[in-house]
């Protein structure tokens, strides 16, 4: 399998078209966050998804400034292969005391609002709009952070992109730098905070000589996604310089297991979009 990745590595990294993977198997972006108004600190709206369904809980006060939560058990897209608009029904519930032994879920009662209805219009933001019996409320809200995740680690991994609007003697096709992958996330309790990527990769099973691909930028979290804006990166190959440009990554999504985000870049030769992420390596 290593022999041919390198070999692979060799073909593409020297035609400089970097390879896109198949998309990813989840419906859309994962909007499971915290989501809320940094000016409205008190309410918030938690979402969690799978596939193409969200369960929504939407804690606000009532009219009397008491503490109520709300529930959007059925969110769906408004439509199918729709990723950005998603609507459901609102219910309020009502159950036993919480320390009540044993708890009696035969006593929990639902009863329909109103509605929910959810834009997003980025990764990382949206628009709210929900009804609670005659009242409609209008909301933009964004993930809420808590703490920046740490990139810092050794993974196995890389870049797989798709280079299109290609010039200078370089044919449009994929590109796929990838072996290992080596992380250092400078002061990441700061925002932004810098992150250093390096592939290293052999693009010749016959050589040792270590090429490598380098990506640098400033890193910011908001909720579970981060994101690299303006980065730059540069790749050697035998030791020649063999291109050099900037990128972007979005949906940054990091965990025990490994890293995994979008990428959209260029250099000298081409325009990319892809997919850069690994799988965490084991400790030696």
């Amino acid at each position: 399998m290593t022999r041919t990745l390198r070999f692979a590595a060799i073909a593409l990294v020297a035609a400089l078209g970097l390879a896109q993977t198949a998309r990813a198997t989840t419906y859309s972006t994962d909007y499971t966050d915290l989501w809320y108004i940094p000016a409205e600190s008190g309410w918030g709206l938690n979402l969690i998804q799978q596939n193409q369904t969200m369960f929504g809980t939407l804690f606000v006060y009532d009219t009397t400034t008491a503490p109520h939560w709300y529930v959007a058990s059925d969110l769906e897209p408004i439509s199918n292969g729709n990723t950005t608009t998603w609507q459901g029904t609102l219910y309020s519930t009502t159950g036993p005391y919480f320390g009540a032994v044993p708890f009696n879920s035969g006593n929990v009662t639902t009863s329909v609002v109103g509605t929910m209805n959810i834009v997003f219009t980025s990764d990382t933001t949206a628009s709210l709009v929900y009804v609670i019996n005659s009242a409609s409320i209008t909301k933009s809200i964004q993930r809420q952070t808590f703490r920046n995740n740490v990139l810092t680690g050794n993974y196995l991994g890389g870049l797989t992109a798709l280079g299109t609007n290609c010039g200078n003697g370089v044919s449009n096709g994929p590109i796929l730098p990838f072996e290992l992958l080596t992380i250092t996330h400078t002061n990441p309790t700061s925002t932004p905070s810098q992150v250093t990527m390096t592939v290293d990769f052999n693009p010749n099973a016959q050589q040792v000589t270590q090429s490598h691909c380098t990506f640098s930028g400033a890193y910011i979290q908001s909720g579970r996604l981060g994101s690299i804006t303006n980065g730059n990166w540069s790749c050697t190959v035998n030791g020649q310089s063999a291109n050099a440009g900037t990128f972007t990554m979005t949906q940054i999504d990091a965990g025990t297991n490994g890293i995994n985000a979008k990428f959209h870049g260029s250099d000298q030769f081409c325009t990319y979009d892809g997919q850069f992420g690994g799988i965490r390596d084991i400790p030696m």
